[in-house]
Order: C-alpha cells, then structure tokens, then sequence
C-alpha cells in the first residue's frame, strides 16, 4: 500500500462484501501496516492488518526434453499451487506436472506447507515426437515448437524440408484420425507422405468424364475449359 493512497477496497464486515474505504489512519508494525479505514457505503470504521508473506523454499523438478534437473525455488507461504498452472523461472516458462506431498501422495492442487515436492515441465516451447513412414520404412524424429501451436489430423505440414500428411495423432487419451490438438496435449505424430495431386483432365474424353463427376463445376461444353 503507497503512503500517498487515500483510499483503497477491502472487505467490510458490515456490508460483508467488498467496498471502497477511505484510509483514516496507517501505523507501521514491523514490516506490515496497520490501516484504519471507513467503510464508503455503511460508514463502519474497522482495522486492516497488512503483513508480508513469508517466504520459503520448494523443491522443484524440472524437465525440459530429455533433462531433468533439481531446483529450489522461493514462494510465498500462502500461495495456492495447481496442477496445470504455469509460472516463470529463470526467464522460463513451466507448467506444474505433479504434486506431491510430504507424504508422497499425489495432489491436484496443495498449499507449500503440505508440498514434498512439484515436478514441472517447460512450456513455452514443447517437443512433439514424430514418426515418418514412407513405406515400409518408419524413421522417428521431433519438431520443437509453441505449445499452442495446433496439429490437425488429415492435414498437410512441411518437416525437414519435406511435405508430409498427418495420419494420426496420439495424445493421453490414445490415438484419432480425425480432430485437432494444441502441441502440449500431442504425445507422437504420425506422419506419411501426402497423396499424389489429382491429374488435371487432358483429352475430351477425361474432360467429360470429369464434368459428369462434378469436377469442372458448371460447364455447358466439358470439352472446353
């Protein structure tokens, strides 16, 4: 709170919601702040007691590609930590892949106090594994990439200067032909090479076959382009 603010909103114990206050009073505890405030809509006058977060150190597992390594990172004692939330750490960004507790059962989410330790992976730049079969010939590979970028089924990518179909896309919940899917939530991408293009009609006789199967769109004469 800035020595030169007025006012400020808190929760009124009266209105039991959140209100704007004018501040009658600040007195400094230590490193907090006792504010005496009056309440804008009821007129209440109540104390605000203002203290800093402690600090103190989580174990941190962190997984970028192939590595892991073992962090301690400083948090507030009374931050909330989920499953899936995304935080920065040294100029990265991870996202939270488990949490255990000190009594290594898994949690969804867990004040520190209660945490063993979090396991976390780097997200803002995800690796989709990649098999290429052409063939009778399975080659593996790995496209780096956004974690939004998206993946659709059916579609056509460009990879190591090669154009390939996606045939298949298998996530957690196992393997679809069809759909689409951020880079994050993508475990393998199965990839073949695309059909040949469509030979354009040539001779009267193709031409009028493609007319009849609706290929020329509306054409009084097939035999004609």
């Amino acid at each position: 709170m800035d020595s030169s603010e007025t006012s400020c909103f808190a929760i009124c114990p009266s209105c039991e919601a959140e209100e704007e206050h004018e501040i009658v009073r600040k007195r400094e505890v230590g490193s907090g702040l006792d504010v005496k405030v009056q309440c804008n809509k009821c007129s209440l006058v109540h104390k605000i007691h203002i203290r800093p977060n402690k600090g103190m150190e989580l174990a941190f597992l962190l997984s970028e590609g192939p590595t892991s390594s073992n962090a301690k990172i400083e948090v507030d004692d009374d931050e909330m930590f989920r499953v899936g939330d995304i935080f920065e750490h040294d100029e990265k960004l991870w996202r939270i892949n488990t949490i255990e507790s000190t009594q290594n059962k898994f949690m969804r989410k867990s004040l520190p106090n209660r945490i063993g330790r979090i396991t976390a992976i780097r997200f803002d730049e995800v690796r989709v594994k990649v098999t290429m079969t052409d063939g009778d010939i399975s080659t593996p590979g790995l496209i780096i990439c956004e974690p939004d970028r998206v993946f659709a089924a059916g579609s056509i990518i460009e990879y190591e200067g090669m154009k390939w179909r996606i045939r298949s896309i298998n996530t957690s919940k196992g393997s679809t032909l069809r759909g689409k899917f951020d880079a994050y939530k993508i475990k393998r991408l199965y990839l073949q090479p695309p059909p040949p293009p469509k030979k354009a009609p040539r001779t009267s006789r193709e031409r009028r076959q493609a007319w009849k199967e609706g290929k020329l769109g509306f054409n009084p004469n097939p035999e004609k382009k």
